[in-house]
């Protein structure tokens, strides 16, 4: 379990609102995330399959469906890096089953992924979209691959961004380098933390010193964490459940392989990943393979959150794979 825990915040692009200090190294900051930008927002909240789902639309056009990453993460750290491409698209995030503000189901045993399937496709029927162009991040790339290998049919066009490890044993390298990147005193620093009553506790501000200290090895420039979790807020019960959903859910991490299955997927598909990511290569490489006529981008100076890190160079590759007559 402590290995699921450390790994967690791999595939949760985790954010919180924290008291650290700010950066004051803009480098990785470009003019699409300092101005202002103003989108139209709305949402709802609707049952699906019996739990109350919590869902956000963010402007206008060609809708986009954004899954976020975890398991048990919710989609508030997404919002500030797609208002760009919200002026050309509609965003829509939910907040997967027990995430966020999506309702904890009262059966356990509904947080598996065949559950998570299922509730995707109902929101797709809900929001009357007849075939989905459909955006992973990390943990959420899994749960897209696994929604194309049953409603191949239903996909118009797929986007995997920095997608988790393909199998158990990318898994368990994945895990590794971070390991060799995290320095030795904050890795003492978050033993101790997640050892700890607070963070038993989910004391909130043990809690966000342990997701900062777990996810920093995610970024080129670790000293930028803290302004990749300003959007998000946990308290007691979000992140109580974050801990529940990714302990139910952490099986899925020892003995699977998500390429299996993957050739029924025939949709435009586009792969997009940060050259320094701790995902090895080759496990993108093989999901790559795994979905023929799939596009691979590889974007440089970039680890597991491209959209935060290189954001010019993130939205102009999405903008010219749904629209190739796009101009920069």
């Amino acid at each position: 379990m402590k290995k699921v825990l450390f790994s967690l915040f791999l595939f949760s692009s985790l954010g919180v609102l924290t008291n650290c200090g700010s950066n004051n190294n803009q480098e990785n900051k470009n003019e699409d995330t300092k101005e202002e930008i103003s989108v139209e927002i709305s949402q709802e909240t609707v049952e699906i399959n019996g739990v109350k789902h919590f869902i956000k639309k963010m402007g206008s056009g060609e809708p986009l469906v954004v899954l976020h990453g975890g398991p048990g993460l919710f989609h508030d750290y997404l919002v500030p890096h797609f208002k760009n491409l919200a002026k050309d698209y509609q965003i829509i995030f939910y907040d997967q089953r027990g995430c966020g503000q999506t309702e904890f189901p009262q059966d356990t045993s509904t947080i598996n992924i065949e559950s998570y399937v299922e509730d995707l496709e109902a929101i797709r029927k809900h929001l009357k979209i007849n075939k989905l162009n459909l955006v992973g991040h990390s943990w959420g790339s899994l749960l897209a691959m696994n929604y194309g290998k049953k409603y191949p049919n239903n996909l118009n066009r797929l986007i995997l961004v920095s997608p988790s490890p393909c199998n158990s044993d990318y898994f368990d390298q994945t895990f590794s380098n971070m390991q060799h990147k995290r320095s030795e005193e904050d890795t003492k620093e978050l033993v101790q933390t997640m050892m700890s009553k607070e963070f038993e506790q989910r004391d909130t501000k043990t809690f966000k010193k342990a997701i900062l200290l777990g996810d920093k090895v995610n970024l080129v420039n670790q000293d930028n964490i803290s302004e990749l979790y300003k959007p998000m807020n946990f308290n007691n019960n979000s992140a109580n459940n974050l801990m529940l959903v990714n302990s139910l859910l952490e099986r899925t991490y020892f003995n699977f392989n998500i390429i299996e299955g993957l050739d029924v997927i025939n949709c435009s598909t586009l792969i997009v990943v940060g050259d320094l990511d701790n995902v090895p290569f080759s496990s993108t490489q093989e999901i790559q393979e795994g979905i023929k006529g799939s596009k691979l981008e590889v974007i440089k100076k970039s680890c597991h959150y491209p959209f935060f890190e290189t954001p010019k160079e993130f939205n102009s590759i999405i903008k010219n794979f749904i629209d190739p007559e796009y101009e920069q």
